[in-house]
């Protein structure tokens, strides 16, 4: 098996634009990128997304030819956070935002596009259990026909703990994570467009709160993982550190990896600022190598 390795660029595309960000992820080594959506707005002006679909697909078909002529994969992309909040009007933006990143997704050949659930963070450290799976339930089954008409799948991104509140994101919980994600497996219409990330730092977080550890979080998920937001933290603070940097056992990861069939990019999502933006480069290239060394050293 072709293990490939992926970088999320989200910060390389803030400073250096999307083509030299895609550039220098070929650069440095990376087999793919996760490539980052959420901060584009039909709202605002001056984004691409307020030009209509026909710009956006001009858009993104140009840079899904550039990655292509790199010989460089596009295998995700983040579209938008922090998913619904009771707001009428800020969730039906959400809705047409999601809808362009699905889009997007399609045009740049990525298969699946990450967006966040509702959240604690904007829902507060007890937010009603009710409430919460039905601005879940609403608003994904408000976005995956998006992604039944462009041919992609949207992916819920486990989650771990509301800093600001002490307390454990509401979907943090793998079991109310669970219900959520298999009350919108469950219509059929929407079964095939709709799939699991998993972002260790986060679970890794949510260990704080009774929750399994990253590894038996993926085993508890299973083969309907997707893609990967690997990165790693001291349990405390979403650090989304390199592998190794923090307390997570990576062994352990990769054989829970192994035992659901994992067979995706591994991706990393990490603070590549974590040195400041004159080091973003090196960080990438090193966070690169790393990983690479450590699928060699495992699976020879």
């Amino acid at each position: 098996m072709d293990r490939k390795v992926g970088l999320s660029i989200v910060r390389l595309q803030n400073v250096y634009g999307d083509r030299r960000a895609l550039e220098i992820a070929k650069e440095i080594g990376a087999d793919a990128v996760d490539f980052n959506l959420d901060n584009k707005d039909y709202r605002n002006p001056d984004c691409i997304y307020s030009k209509g679909d026909e710009a956006v697909i001009e858009y993104y078909k140009g840079l899904k030819a550039y990655a292509d002529e790199l010989g460089l994969m596009i295998s995700q992309t983040h579209g938008k956070l922090p998913g619904f909040i009771n707001n009428k009007e800020e969730d039906d933006a959400l809705v047409e935002n999601s809808r362009l990143d699905c889009l997007a997704t399609a045009v740049l050949g990525a298969p699946v596009c990450v967006i966040h659930n509702a959240s604690s963070i904007s829902m507060g450290a007890n937010p009603d259990p009710e409430l919460m799976h039905r601005l879940s339930f609403d608003m994904f089954t408000r976005i995956l026909p998006y992604a039944k008409e462009y041919g992609v799948k949207v992916a819920t991104e486990t989650f771990g703990d509301a800093v600001e509140y002490e307390s454990c994101d509401f979907f943090g919980n793998i079991d109310e994570f669970m219900k959520a994600y298999e009350d919108i497996k469950a219509i059929e219409e929407y079964r095939d467009y709709f799939t699991v990330c998993v972002d260790t730092g986060h679970s890794n977080k949510a260990m704080r709160y009774n929750n399994p550890t990253p590894g038996d979080v993926i085993r508890r998920i299973g083969s309907d993982i997707d893609v990967l937001h690997l990165n790693d933290n001291d349990t405390l603070t979403d650090q989304h550190k390199m592998p190794m940097t923090g307390c997570i056992d990576w062994d352990d990861i990769f054989d829970a990896l192994d035992e659901v069939g994992y067979k995706g990019v591994y991706n990393m999502e990490v603070k590549l600022a974590h040195f400041g933006d004159d080091f973003l480069i090196e960080h990438a290239e090193f966070a690169v190598k790393l990983m690479k060394y450590m699928l060699k050293k495992r699976y020879k």
